[in-house]
């Protein structure tokens, strides 16, 4: 499935009020296939896409709804007749950015250091080398403690206790090999609509 087959919103109206943090965006759904929430994302890019919420999922593609978002920065660009896929917000945009750029890389994951910290009375880990969220606590360092990564899309285990094996894109997010096997390779973005 490529990003042509996922629900498209045709806008009809474009509503931005004075001093409005939102823009409120009133369309059309090409089809209902992978509409499962209200929250939902209008896909441009992994880095210039708008989130925001419909009044209601449409009972048909005929019913028109309206998409809130307070994306405003965009508002400039949106126009009566624009398209935009729809991603349904269970996803984030980048999910399909990375399946669409094809850049993956065979990997093997190997434990490595992790650090671990304390925020708000919530302890928490992040990799050894990445910088301290303001106002956390450090609590020191333990080798081998990151030993394992999920796939972004299924969440299957790489690493302990698991298949080591995965696929690596250049922003670091991993996959199962059934995944990419399954997405990446063709490029495919039916996960989106899949239940």
């Amino acid at each position: 499935m490529d990003l042509a087959s996922l629900p498209q919103f045709t806008v009809e109206d474009v509503r931005v009020a004075p001093g409005d943090p939102e823009v409120v965006l009133v369309g059309r759904l090409s089809h209902l296939r992978g509409v499962r929430n209200e929250t939902a994302w209008l896909y441009r890019s992994a880095k210039a896409s708008m989130i925001g919420m419909a009044n209601q999922i449409p009972p048909t593609p005929d019913d028109r709804i309206e998409y809130r978002t307070s994306d405003v920065a965009l508002a400039p660009e949106l126009r009566v007749g624009a398209v935009y896929p729809w991603i349904d917000g269970y996803w984030q945009a980048y999910h399909v950015a990375m399946i669409l750029a094809g850049e993956w890389q065979p990997r093997t994951f190997v434990a490595g250091p992790a650090r671990y910290f304390r925020l708000a009375g919530v302890t928490g880990w992040q990799p050894a080398d990445a910088p301290l969220m303001e106002g956390a606590e450090d609590l020191g360092i333990r080798e081998a403690a990151w030993d394992h990564e999920h796939c972004e899309l299924c969440g299957e285990r790489i690493g302990a206790e698991a298949d080591a094996r995965g696929f690596v894109d250049p922003d670091d997010h991993w996959l199962c090999s059934t995944c990419y096997e399954r997405y990446a390779v063709g490029r495919d973005v039916s996960f989106v609509a899949e239940a």
